[in-house]
């Protein structure tokens, strides 16, 4: 499972293929790994015809050079290519794992070995890096076996208490290639000095607790650790004071105050960012190393113990170091990914061992997760800190499908967490000793049974003697009577009515339902699922064929219940009020329990959710349906198969699950967000698209992505010019294709509109990353233009919603505007706190050499709404703007909640600082204010 996982994740989840070169950071490190294979290592052939093809020196390299040099071998041994330059790399990830799995199993056990393993796999930051040429796997991986080899070697005992002395020598090899690694790495600060510093540490604690036994070998690689740790330590830090230079040996980085200086939580936002989900779980994971081990005495205790300190020490000293370079050196990936896994990986065994429950480690890791969605949702580009790049500029296309998968992955781990630690359980393949067995609390309950969810309403109606339950009468009551109210005013057309806004008014109509519904729902839909997680781990049997019906069970029992209810006559009393249970009582309540309360939330609460997922997820109502029926049957299978095959581990399915999490960002989300940052979709749609000797020119684009993904060198334009003459060279004869970066794309656009005769924007036919796309000099038939701009500079004939005739200095004129919901849809009114988008038409009658803004003024009933933004979100600058273009403006709108129904002026127009462009003719006011009519509020 160690070896396995890594491969599949590393190399083949996706193919090291699938995502291209980043450009510009991977692109650098791969160019100088390439110039190093040329100049040390004797391949000629990777030689490019006008390239720099010298060797690099170390100030160019940034750090010392074995990175460089994995790569450099990758290329010399299979040539220039992606998946050779990273291939050394994902090796080197192989063993971190390794690593991380041997001394985590040396000294604890092979299960949370595993666990541990699992862990750091499936963190962002060590499979990104593992993937990618950027080079801070090798840290990692090197970090693992240093501090590991040294752990082991030092604490390492068998379980009578005696050493042996073949293995802990053999560790001993495995700590002298990590710190050799490191040091070439990322030098003597964080190659050395932090894992010799971490277990010199432990050893000295471990040695002033008494709890040592003497011996040569240990108390020596301990000592000496100790040593080495303080002084590479000092030698660091002593470097880092100097003046920027050279490259220093012992810094590993080169010294430069970053232009922001980061504050105190620059490196946790770092870590936070860049190991999501597990660094939700990893402070409480880091508190739970506190507890003594579970199951464990003698020498087995001591020694877990001892590497339990080990790993605190290392979290501790790890921050430590990377918080002093954050304000002298460039971002540098977090080293100590390992020693994260391996806390998470021990706190999990812990508690499948018997370790006591804890609904804080449940509901603090769901609320940091809530934390970092939020951060991911407003601050994508933190999705950087996995590559170890602090600041760049995220893909405004790729918004969306990063959010739905934070979303999955976040939020499915958060209520993972949360039902797994909120209760003890017993897996029933654990042996302890009787003494900790005797810890355990049996199951005080079965899943599923009608009586515990009767008693729980019962106590939830007596609880405060009767007080809750009369308050949450009093609320219903309440809600209803308000929405009653609001229904008649509605259908009298009372004077008051209006006053309220139509969100108000379908907030107060609705209110009744969700004040009866809501609060049950999450009370017995928590109690629900807590059961579902009771049946699926406690329930659970040796694994084989029935396990695969075991979710079908369930459903069947709850049928007989309800089957057996006598619901002919309790549901009538219920109705009636003759039926009155106690808590002493339960039986006649037990069949309107099953069939009004248990009955939905088994039968109907997945396939509900389920199927809003996917209609939500744009799929259509039909098809959405099919796939939901059979969903909650289809979850409890899967769910009964699993918890056999874990053996009743919740701890283990936490772990499958980040391994599900894990293979979705792997496989999903960062190789789409690297391609969004590559020429590679670029040059493969060229190679599809181009026929017979059709040439390709990079504009805005670096010429170095040619040696990886287009055979050759292609021509390097220089301006827009150059460029568009050399794309429209051979028209119509034979068409060529430019590679161009976003930003040159606005005003090669305008050099086609202004020089062709076609009308035409410039045909773009790849525009899959909103980066880089692939333009041609003229589309074929059945080819569609992908030019983003054709949303703003309009091809056809402008219908607006709402037409004016409006003259702007003689410069521009308004032909009118739209307004229309989330959608798209065209709307005749709006309503607060939902969005709504003004899409404004503009005829350019002369050039522009103002950059000006749009202003947006609803103005009624003494407020103001305010909408001031750029023209076209910036993306098209007036100065571009030719004569006869039409300019769509879309902007995205959201009234406030106080305003009230009724009818409001629409004003707009634009404006430079104090000045604005003056109305010359058409609608509008003394402040040169375009008046767009009356905007319905409801």
């Amino acid at each position: 499972m160690a070896v396995l996982l890594p491969v599949v994740f590393f190399f083949l989840l996706p193919p090291l293929t699938r995502a291209g070169l980043w450009d510009p950071h991977e692109l650098n490190v791969a160019d100088l790994a390439r110039r190093i294979a040329l100049n040390l290592h004797g391949a000629t052939s990777l030689a490019l015809e006008g390239a720099d093809n010298s060797l690099p020196h170390l100030n160019d390299l940034g750090r010392p050079q074995l990175p460089f040099t994995s790569i450099a071998l990758g290329f010399k041994f299979f040539g220039l290519h992606e998946w050779a330059g990273r291939a050394p790399l994902a090796v080197w990830g192989v063993l971190g794992v390794l690593a991380t799995y041997g001394f985590v199993a040396r000294l604890v056990d092979r299960r949370a070995g595993i666990f541990s393993a699992v862990a750091l796999t499936t963190m962002p930051l060590y499979f990104v890096e593992a993937r990618t040429m950027l080079g801070d796997i090798v840290t990692m991986s090197a970090f693992a076996m240093a501090f590991g080899g040294l752990l082991v070697t030092v604490f390492d005992r068998n379980d009578d208490g005696e050493p042996d002395t073949k293995v802990r020598l053999g560790w001993l090899a495995v700590a002298a290639i990590g710190l050799i690694s490191g040091f070439y790495t990322r030098g003597g600060f964080l190659g050395v000095a932090v894992p010799t510093l971490a277990v010199g540490a432990a050893f000295a604690i471990a040695r002033a607790n008494g709890q040592r036994r003497f011996d040569v070998l240990g108390t020596a690689v301990g000592a000496a650790s100790l040593l080495a740790g303080v002084v590479f330590g000092y030698l660091g830090i002593d470097a880092m004071a100097g003046p920027p230079g050279d490259l220093s040996p012992w810094v590993g980085a080169m010294i430069h105050a970053p232009t922001k200086y980061p504050t105190f939580d620059f490196e946790i936002g770092h870590i936070a960012a860049a190991l999501a989900p597990w660094s939700a779980f990893v402070p409480f994971a880091f508190g739970r190393l506190f507890i003594a081990p579970q199951g464990k005495d003698g020498v087995a205790f001591v020694r877990e113990s001892e590497a339990r300190t080990a790993l605190l020490v290392a979290a501790g000293v790890a921050f430590f170091a990377h918080g002093w370079l954050a304000a002298r050196t460039d971002l540098i990936g977090f080293a100590a990914p390992a020693v994260l896994a391996a806390a998470c990986g021990v706190a999990l065994r812990d508690y499948e061992r018997g370790a006591h429950p804890s609904l804080a480690v449940g509901v603090g890791t769901a609320v940091l997760l809530g934390l970092f969605h939020h951060e991911f949702h407003k601050l994508p580009e933190k999705a950087f800190h996995a590559f170890a790049v602090s600041s760049s500029t995220f893909p405004e296309s790729f918004k969306p499908h990063a959010l739905t998968v934070w979303w999955i992955a976040l939020g499915g781990f958060a209520a993972v967490a949360l039902l797994t630690f909120i209760e003890r359980y017993r897996p029933w393949f654990v042996s302890v000793p009787a003494r900790v067995k005797a810890q355990f609390d049996e199951p005080s309950r079965k899943p599923f049974d009608p009586k515990v969810y009767l008693r729980f309403l019962l106590a939830l109606r007596d609880a405060w003697d009767g007080m809750l339950a009369l308050a949450y009468f009093a609320m219903v009551a309440g809600a209803s009577l308000a929405g009653l109210a609001v229904w008649i005013g509605t259908r009298m057309h009372a004077r008051w009515l209006p006053q309220l806004s139509s969100q108000m008014r379908d907030l107060v109509l609705n209110a009744w339902w969700l004040t009866a519904f809501a609060p049950l729902f999450v009370i017995f839909g928590a109690f629900f699922w807590c059961d579902v997680w009771l049946w699926t781990f406690e329930g659970a049997r040796p694994f084989g064929r029935t396990s695969f019906a075991r979710g079908f069970e369930p459903f069947e029992q709850l049928a007989e219940r309800i089957k057996g209810g006598r619901l002919g006559k309790t549901i009538p009393d219920l109705i009636t009020g003759k039926l009155v249970v106690t808590p002493d009582q339960l039986d006649d309540g037990v069949g309107p329990t099953a069939l009004l309360l248990l009955g939905p939330l088994m039968y109907l609460q997945v396939p509900v959710l389920a199927f809003a997922g996917l209609y939500l997820g744009g799929m259509r109502p039909v098809v959405a349906l099919a796939f939901a029926i059979p969903s909650g049957v289809a979850l409890f299978l899967v769910l009964g198969a699993v918890g056999d095959l874990l053996r009743g581990s919740r701890a283990a399915f936490m772990i499958a699950w980040a391994a599900l999490v894990g293979a979705i960002l792997c496989a999903s989300y960062y190789p789409a967000l690297a391609n969004q940052l590559s020429p590679k979709e670029v040059f493969e749609s060229y190679q599809r698209l181009h026929k017979g000797s059709e040439q390709l020119a990079l504009f805005g684009v670096g010429g170095r992505t040619a040696a990886y993904y287009a055979g050759g060198q292609p021509n390097i334009l220089r301006d827009t010019n150059s460029a568009y003459d050399w794309m429209m060279g051979n028209e119509p004869s034979s068409r060529r294709f430019v590679a161009v970066r976003s930003e040159e794309l606005a005003r090669l656009n305008r050099a086609y509109r202004e020089k062709s005769t076609t009308g035409q924007n410039l045909p773009v036919v790849d525009a899959r990353s909103s980066q880089i796309m692939l333009v041609a000099s003229s589309l074929r038939d059945g080819e569609k233009n992908e030019n983003p701009l054709e949303k703003i500079i309009l091809t056809k004939p402008a219908t607006p919603q709402h037409k004016l005739d409006v003259n702007l200095e003689d410069k521009l004129e308004v032909l009118g505007y739209d307004i229309a919901d989330a959608n798209g849809k065209l709307v005749e009114h709006v309503a607060p706190g939902r969005k709504y988008h003004m899409r404004t038409y503009f005829k350019v009658l002369a050039p522009i050499t103002t950059e000006w803004e749009m202003f947006i003024h609803i103005d009624g009933f003494k407020r103001r709404h305010n909408g001031d933004h750029k023209l076209a979100e910036g993306k098209y600058p007036m100065s571009l703007w030719l004569k006869d273009d039409v300019v769509l403006d879309d902007h995205e709108f959201t009234l406030e909640p106080n305003f009230t129904p009724g009818n409001y002026t629409l004003y707009f127009g634009l404006f430079v600082g104090e000045s604005r462009l003056k109305v010359k003719s058409g609608p509008a006011d003394s402040e040169n204010r375009v008046n767009g009519g009356a905007l319905r509020v409801q």
